[in-house]
This record gives C-alpha cells, structure tokens and sequence, in this order.
C-alpha cells in the first residue's frame, strides 16, 4: 500500500484511534485527531438508528475510512446461516461511495460477536456476501482484542471486498494436503480420529478437508425414545464429513479410525428382548415407509438374533444414506473400532448395534440423526408489562434455555399469562410468523406488509417487541377482558428470498399448520370521550330553560280546542293524554301541565325546549303565545327568534267537535 500522509486534522464520524502500519491501535482519542499516519482507526454506529454505540471498527486509510457508511441488516440473517452454522453477531452492511478512486485495500475490519457454545469442535469465522452476493468466509486474525480501553470478543479480518459482514460459529474445518506417499492424519478436534493413506492412494498430490459433528448421549436416547426400531442401537460414533476431490478416487484403501464407545450397560448384552417391544408395529417389515434406498448387498448381517454386540458402517453418496455392509469394522482397545475405505463418501459413521437391524431402518436413524444435529427444541414465550399490558415481548428461546430466559423477562417486569408453549423443532435460521386473531391486534404497523417475524438463532437473543391493541372496543362486552390469540407459523429459511435489506417469505410457500397458539387477553380500561372545541358546551340553566313555571303559566293561557291541536303538533302518543286525564279529570289546565311535562321529559337535555315549544304554538295558531314565552325566558340567538315571527308562518285552525272529530282550516295571517 502507497503511503498518503496527512497533516491536517480530520473530524472522523465516530472515535479514531492512532494506528501503526498493520492496523493495531496506538491511542484512544473521543472526537478527532490530528493524524501523522497513513492509516486510522474509525468506529462504525448503525447509520439507520439513532444510537451511538460502536457496532464494529474499520482500520484504512484516513480519506477511505471517514467515507465508509456502515448499517445493521438484521433482517438478513436467515439467509446468512447455512448447514450447521450459528450467527453469533450483528449482520453489517458496510459500504462505500463508488466514486471513491483512492486505493482501499487491504481493510481490517474489527466485529464484535459474543458466542455461547464453542468448544473444540466449532470455530468461528467471518461470512461475507459482495455486491453480487457470491459469498466466502474469512478467517479472523484474532478473537480476542481492545478497543477504546475496552477488551472484549471481536473477530478481526482483513477484506478485500465489501458487502455484508456476519460472525458465525460452524464446525472446525481442518484442510490437509495429501501427498502421493501416503499420510496419517490426527484430527485437532479429536486426536483419536485418525486418517490413514497410504502410499499410492492418489497418483497427484491432493488437497482434502475434514469436519466432525459430535453426537450426544442425549440425543440418542432421544430418537431412541421416539422410535421403537431404534432400540437396538447402542452408541454411535462421531458424523465424519470428508471433502475429496471428486473427480479423483481411492486406488488404495484408506484406513479410518473413530471413537465408538463401548455399551454402557454389559448386564444388557444378553438381554436383548428387553430393548425390543412384541406389540410394537415399527418393527414389523411391512411397516417402514417406502423409499429408494440403495443397499450394496442383500442384507447387513444374518437376520438371526445374535448375542454379541455388531458394528455397522454408514456411508453418505449419491445423495443417500447407505449401509456399507462389505466393510470389515474392527474393534479396537479404548472404544475405537476402524474400517478400511474404498470409495469415496462425503459422510460416515460406525453404530454399535445389540442386535441385528434391516438396512433401511439403520438409514432413516441416520437421516434422523442428521436431522436431529441440525434442529433444536424451541419454546415461544409471550409476555406483558405489568403495569402496561398493551406492552407486550415475543421470545423464541431453546428449551435448554427456558429457566434462564424467565428470570430475564422477570429483572425486566414481563409476566405471564400466557405460559410459554409446549416444544417445537426449529433450525438455526428459521422464522417464526406471527398472526393475531380474535378482538387483539398489534398496533405496530400493518400485518398486510410488514408481517411480525422472529428469526431463531441459538447464541442470540431472539425478541420481538409488540404493542398490543384492541380491534372493537365494543367486544367482549360479556368479558371484563378483550381476548385474542397469536397465532405462530413456522418458515424454513429455504423458504426465504433475498430482497433489500430483508428476507421475505417466498411467493410460492404456503403456509403449514400453526406451530403453536397463545392466548391474550387486555383489560378494559373506561374511556374518556373528548368533547371538540367547538362543541356548544350548555350550562345548567340554559338545558333548564323551560321550567315548571313556564308551563304552569303555559297550561293556563290554552284552551281545551288550544291544547288538543298542540298535542297534535308535538306528536304526543295517545297514552300521555290518557295518562294525563287520569292523573287530573277535573282540571284542564293541570291536564295540560302533564302533557308539556311528560314531552319536557322526553327530550335530550340537550335540546333546546323552549324555542321548539314556541314554533309548536305559532303552528296552531298562538303566536302571541310564542312571543310571550320566549319573552318570558332568558333571551335567545336571532336566528331562533326568527323562526317563531307570526308573519312568516301560516296559521293552522283546528276545531273539536263534540264527538271527537276535527274540523280544520288554514289561513293566512
């Protein structure tokens, strides 16, 4: 690299620190700093959040590092897992202006990650995929290292390419060359696994790789548990995947040798119809699924029970599992057995078998198995704010991790109900798709384009924040809680297309049976109405106007003919004046009173009263009356006055006659 030295004091976005010429931080500065160097140190925020915390550190040149942007694209990280890998951090999207002409690389870029479960048969490594998504791992320069006087977990890479950055945790990769005379390779991960090749075995020197996939105890009793057929399978040994070239094949036998422990029980040896269930219908022939499965001979041992234990030898080509049933497997001292190869296979591994097991039960464990390394037991945990229940977290967690989780949720205030679900299988990657149903939604955006998902990823916290709402305040009127359920889909992440910054779920996926279902309820709170400005806000005297001594005096102006034509004008039903006969059969003026009583009532408080009773009196034929009333109560707007003016109303004249009928005319004022 051409050195650039630069004197002038250069304001970088984030703290820069002095460094020498192979990266490693010289001094700690808060702001800017005056550089005498051709190389910086920049640390890197989110630019699509508002937070200020160093999400990863970039060492280049100084006119090169202020110009390099950096963003989390979380919602890739589905597709930047594959096979057994774990994310282990943050996904970055780091870039730079493409007018950029100064001369960018080598870059050391510096991530933080935090990783739960290492151990010696994982690594970890840094995934990269460029502009046109090809992607390649690189391996860091260190793990360990300090930044801003603070030491911690960062995987530090030198890039040749920019893109999107992810630390991810898989299997230790061990690559070894092997020459044409021969080798004997011991794996670091376990020294006891041994490759054996002898002189001849390739006629060029050839590059080969190999990975080990441990399988726990408890994962064997487990599949153990869940089939019958399965029973008869004591231990295994480790899954060996090997990587030859493919185009070359073994002209001498290849010598392997791997762990396979010895029964854990000898008081078993001879006890075989104990592992065996008679009534069991997974172990009648008729019963295993049909599938094509390639045997390379008629069977894997006698179909006779014998009495001491067996070794069998699976071996991954073609794309199946197969039973290597011509291969010797011989048993060595410290639980180690070993077998001499001759074709080519990308995976293998030795069970320790009780008893005789057919063919295409001894594959489908295999198929099992490798599927059950893959999966985790996953438990969904949804919990409110007790406080604000509105105030809710979605958690996907493995099941090994549940007690731990609570008390997490517990420090931070979140309850339950619901309880957390029963277990589910998921892989590392999967997501988890979040429906609502039921009077309970989420008000944080719209289900319709920007669905509620959940990424599982083992080492990483797995959370989703939601605000719970109510879709009818009127519902659940019978409850003194709404109630709804979430509803969770399971997407594999082969399911998932790159698009943006996001995985999205592909067009073609429809969606299977719900993993699981969670009830949630809210509790009613009472609501507060909020009257507009400009409502009319009426005090208690103007909703009074019409008082009992208004219609005292009213009742004693009218005649009996006055007071059946106004009855007839407030639509009074016939039963309030037959009410009103009753109460009061001497006395029409009284009568009248518990008419214009009961209509007073009838009315919301609201309404104004008095200027509808005076348009009532105008109409039949009392506009003195009406002046008089509406003198007598407080003034009134211009605009009701106008509609009680005798000029501009036509007079109606109603008479009774005396039996019962009406005689009427109208005319004119």
């Amino acid at each position: 690299m051409t050195k650039e030295p630069v004197d002038e004091v250069i304001e970088e976005r984030g703290n820069i620190e002095k460094s020498d010429k192979g990266g490693r931080p010289l001094m700690q500065s808060s702001d800017c700093v005056s550089q005498t160097q051709d190389l910086a140190t920049v640390s890197l925020t989110d630019s699509g959040s508002s937070s200020s915390k160093p999400v990863c550190y970039i060492t280049g040149p100084v006119k090169v590092a202020k110009l390099i942007t950096c963003k989390v694209v979380d919602g890739l990280s589905s597709l930047m897992v594959s096979g057994s890998e774990e994310l282990v951090s943050s996904v970055l999207r780091i870039e730079i202006p493409s007018s950029t002409k100064s001369p960018l690389f080598p870059l050391s870029i510096a991530m933080p990650f935090r990783a739960s479960y290492r151990g010696y048969y994982r690594e970890v490594t840094v995934k990269v995929v460029d502009q046109e998504q090809r992607v390649s791992y690189v391996s860091p320069i260190a793990t360990e290292s300090s930044y801003e006087g603070h030491r911690g977990s960062f995987a530090v890479v030198r890039v040749y390419t920019l893109g999107v950055f992810a630390v991810v945790s898989r299997l230790q990769r061990e690559t070894f060359t092997i020459p044409k005379r021969g080798i004997s390779v011991k794996l670091t991960v376990d020294p006891r696994i041994c490759l054996d090749y002898s002189p001849g075995s390739f006629t060029t020197p050839v590059v080969a790789q190999a990975m080990v996939q441990p399988v726990d105890a408890i994962l064997l009793n487990s599949l153990k548990s869940w089939n019958d057929s399965y029973r008869s399978i004591l231990t295994t040994s480790p899954l060996l995947y090997l990587n030859h070239p493919s185009t070359l094949s073994f002209r001498r036998p290849v010598t392997i040798t791997l762990p396979c422990p010895p029964n854990p029980d000898k008081r078993k040896t001879g006890e075989d119809n104990s592992h065996t269930r008679p009534n069991s219908k997974a172990l009648r022939p008729d019963t295993f699924p049909p599938c094509q499965i390639r045997v390379l001979s008629a069977s894997l041992k006698s179909s006779r029970e014998l009495c001491k234990e067996q070794l069998a030898v699976l071996g991954w080509r073609d794309e199946q599992w197969n039973v290597l049933d011509q291969i010797s497997v011989r048993n060595l001292q410290n639980g180690l057995v070993s077998f001499d190869l001759m074709d080519n296979c990308e995976r293998l591994i030795v069970l320790r078998l009780l008893s005789s097991i057919r063919p295409p039960c001894l594959t489908f464990f295999a198929q099992d198995l490798e599927e059950s390394v893959r999966t985790c037991a996953v438990t969904v945990v949804l919990h409110t704010k007790r406080e604000d229940p509105s105030n809710a977290i979605l958690a996907a967690h493995p099941s090994r991790d549940l007690s731990w989780a609570l008390n997490e949720f517990r420090a931070q205030a979140y309850f339950g109900p619901p309880e957390p679900s029963t277990e589910f299988s998921m892989r590392e990657g999967d997501q988890l798709l979040l429906k609502f149903s039921g009077n309970i939604t989420s008000a944080a955006g719209d289900q319709g384009t920007a669905p509620h998902t959940v990424t599982l990823h083992i080492q990483r916290r797995n959370w989703l924040c939601l605000k719970l709402k109510e879709q009818d305040p009127f519902g659940n009127y019978s409850s003194p809680h709404y109630k709804g359920t979430a509803i969770l889909f399971r997407i594999p992440r082969d399911q998932l297309v790159w698009r943006g910054d996001q995985a999205v779920i592909s067009e073609d996926y429809k969606l299977e049976a719900p993993v699981c279902k969670l009830s949630l309820t809210l509790p009613k709170t009472v609501k507060t109405l909020n009257r507009p400005m400009s409502a009319k806000v009426l005090r208690h005297d103007q909703r009074e106007l019409l008082c009992d001594e208004l219609l005292a005096w009213l009742s004693g102006e009218l005649s009996e003919e006055d007071a059946a034509l106004l009855v007839m004008c407030l639509r009074l039903r016939r039963s309030t004046v037959q009410l009103a006969r009753l109460r009061a059969p001497d006395s029409l003026s009284l009568q009248t009173f518990n008419i214009l009583s009961t209509w007073r009532r009838s009315l919301p408080s609201s309404t104004p009263k008095r200027p509808l009773l005076a348009r009532c009196l105008t109409h039949i034929g009392r506009p003195e009356l009406a002046a008089e009333l509406l003198r007598r109560g407080p003034a009134v707007d211009e605009g009701e006055r106008k509609h009680v003016e005798p000029w501009r109303f036509k007079t109606l004249r109603r008479s009774v006659t005396s039996h019962g009928t009406l005689r009427q005319s109208i005319t004119l004022e």
